[in-house]
């Protein structure tokens, strides 16, 4: 009999899903697609599963405890927040991310948010079109506002893991002063990424860009909100490319309005899509992508195809690369490697 993996969320066609069968074949296991509707469907669907990949489900304890034949649940992203970990710890079911699978992209597109903030481009594209050359210096100051020169600037990386990392190892060629703070990271480690690790607080209060890059979980919701955009600059900018719930979405919209600090970048908001109504969208000072931080080419093709990957290892007997709960590492018939 076949072993059984149920693949659920975003729906891709037969046609599509040819080289994922073919994958899953090597170890006599057969791919089912199952579009995520709600809890219940789900339960039906992945209580006799030997595999469970999520692309866009939800999966509670309740979900968990009833898959019983289960051997590996991967989730087809870096963050897992959709899944609760703790109960399939418990279980002693591992859980697997994509690490890395888009940490280029992310870093790539928070430098980018930065960028464009601390240079006003939209500022300066909105200038041009409304005919307003840069002659009219008093026009642009009062328009755009002052630009600081980059190199005088500090860069403040909340969080610091592999995204972090690169963010601090991209943009060092700026010029920046950077920060990092990360109460799960030894500060001796800054110097060898060219980092200063600091408190929270600290960052804070002296960071003109502040970027978020840390996991969504019961610590880090709402992280950021009126105490923490107190310390902030007036000056400084607020970048989110990880979870919008990190963020307290409305303490964001006081301060931008009562100028506590000078806008934001945002790839990800506290509901998505982004309602029509937020105030977000009618914000000159605000620059918004549509949860895309993670789009390129490549990095599309990752995330299809390294689930079935990490399926494949652990049917094949062995730990998956990305394992979450590691509290399970040498508790399972599973071999390193």
């Amino acid at each position: 009999m076949a072993l059984k993996v149920v693949r659920v969320g975003r729906p891709i066609t037969e046609e599509q899903a040819k080289p994922e069968r073919a994958k899953l074949a090597s170890v006599g296991a057969e791919l089912v697609l199952h579009p995520y509707q709600g809890e219940a469907d789900l339960i039906a669907a992945v209580a006799d599963a030997d595999a469970v990949i999520n692309a866009g489900g939800r999966f509670p304890a309740t979900v968990i405890n009833a898959m019983t034949r289960c051997r590996v649940l991967v989730q087809g992203s870096v963050g897992y927040d959709a899944i609760d970990v703790e109960a399939a710890t418990a279980r002693k079911l591992p859980v697997a991310n994509l690490f890395d699978y888009c940490i280029e992209e992310v870093a790539e597109h928070a430098l980018t948010l930065s960028l464009a903030c601390a240079r006003r481009l939209t500022f300066m594209q909105d200038a041009v079109r409304s005919g307003l050359w840069r002659r009219d210096w008093a026009a642009m100051r009062e328009r755009i506002g002052l630009v600081e020169r980059l190199s005088t600037q500090t860069l403040g990386i909340v969080g610091f893991g592999n995204i972090g990392k690169l963010v601090a190892r991209k943009g060092g060629g700026m010029g920046w002063r950077i920060l990092a703070a990360d109460p799960f990271v030894d500060p001796a480690i800054g110097p060898q990424h060219g980092v200063e690790v600091v408190p929270l607080e600290r960052l804070l209060a002296e960071s003109d860009i502040v970027t978020l890059h840390v996991f969504l979980n019961q610590q880090t919701r709402q992280m950021m909100g009126a105490p923490q955009f107190a310390l902030m600059k007036p000056t400084a900018y607020l970048i989110n490319t990880c979870r919008g719930p990190i963020v307290n979405e409305a303490a964001l919209i006081d301060a931008l309005r009562r100028g506590q600090i000078a806008g934001a970048g945002l790839d990800v908001f506290e509901f998505e899509p982004i309602e029509d109504n937020n105030p977000l969208l009618g914000m000159e000072n605000v620059i918004l992508t549509p949860h895309t931080a993670v789009y390129s080419r490549l990095a599309l093709e990752l995330n299809r195809m390294q689930p079935f990957d990490e399926v494949v290892r652990v049917l094949s007997g062995r730990y998956p690369r990305g394992l979450v709960n590691r509290a399970l590492r040498g508790q399972l018939p599973l071999a390193d490697g």
